[in-house]
């Protein structure tokens, strides 16, 4: 019967792969300054949050899915398959996770449960290579082992053009030495070891943000021809397009997908916001 890959939809997959690798997505939601609530990726698609974002005057809040819709996913995926295999956005960052491992409780079944310890396509590029372990006739133990191997080995650094979100987040204090007050500082993060947000670096302005980020995945890329590189963005497809080309011309990666982020992880890059997954 298989095994069923799912994931949530901080993922930020476009639709086309996600239907070419078969990925359940359990949705997020998304609550803005008027009260209206939407469901991502079901009831808001990126461009629209982006707009009803840049509207905004506070801060959209974003909402984990509840127990019962994983459970739901779960008792559906597992009518048909096998075994379950969970990949979540990092529960440093969400209640996520745990809305999944509560769901087990009620679902009897062979589910497993994986912290990404990331987010945006970084998450949706462990959601593939657990597909492709499939694909290969991996047992879901080996699955789960080789996920995590992966995951271990992936490296998320993100920049943002403006830290209007972070700001309005109250996300600027967690950040170590962060001086929220000079507006032309461009931060360039990563994700840390237990999937938390970490500051690597503070760099004036925009170009040279992005010019960091190429510099960075060379110096803590490894085996790049063998991996997939995932570029997501916040109403910047030009500069996303602009690092695709020239990570493509420095490393050759094995893969490159460029997507855009939706409101889950959108709420706190902003407009301009760009995650780069390798």
């Amino acid at each position: 019967m298989g095994i069923k890959i799912i994931t949530d939809s901080s993922c930020d997959l476009l639709e086309e792969l996600v239907d070419k690798y078969d990925i359940g997505v359990v949705s997020l939601h998304v609550t803005f300054d008027n009260n209206e609530t939407f469901t991502e990726r079901v009831t808001i698609k990126p461009e629209q949050f982006w707009e009803r974002m840049a509207a905004s005057r506070g801060l959209p809040k974003t909402s984990r899915p509840s127990p019962e819709a994983f459970a739901e996913a779960f008792r559906e995926a597992l009518a048909n398959h096998a075994a379950v295999v969970f990949i979540g956005l990092s529960s440093a960052l969400s209640g996520t996770f745990e809305s999944a491992q509560l769901a087990t409780n009620s679902v009897p079944g062979d589910i497993y449960l994986i912290d990404s310890l990331t987010g945006s396509l970084g998450l949706g590029i462990l959601a593939i290579k657990a597909h492709e372990f499939i694909r290969s006739g991996d047992s879901v133990q080996d699955v789960v082992k080789k996920v995590i191997d992966y995951r271990n080995k992936m490296t998320t650094l993100f920049t943002m053009d403006s830290l209007e979100n972070l700001i309005k987040g109250g996300r600027v204090g967690r950040l170590p030495g962060f001086i929220g007050t000079m507006l032309s500082i461009r931060p360039i993060g990563k994700a840390g070891d237990r999937g938390q947000i970490d500051v690597l670096e503070k760099v004036r302005g925009r170009a040279k943000s992005l010019q960091r980020i190429v510099e960075l995945v060379g110096e803590m890329g490894s085996s790049l021809q063998d991996k997939i590189v995932g570029i997501s963005h916040v109403n910047c497809l030009q500069d996303a397009l602009n690092l695709q080309k020239s990570i493509e011309e420095c490393y050759h990666p094995g893969r490159m997908i460029v997507s855009k982020i939706g409101s889950t992880m959108g709420t706190y890059a902003g407009n301009g916001g760009i995650i780069v997954s390798f």
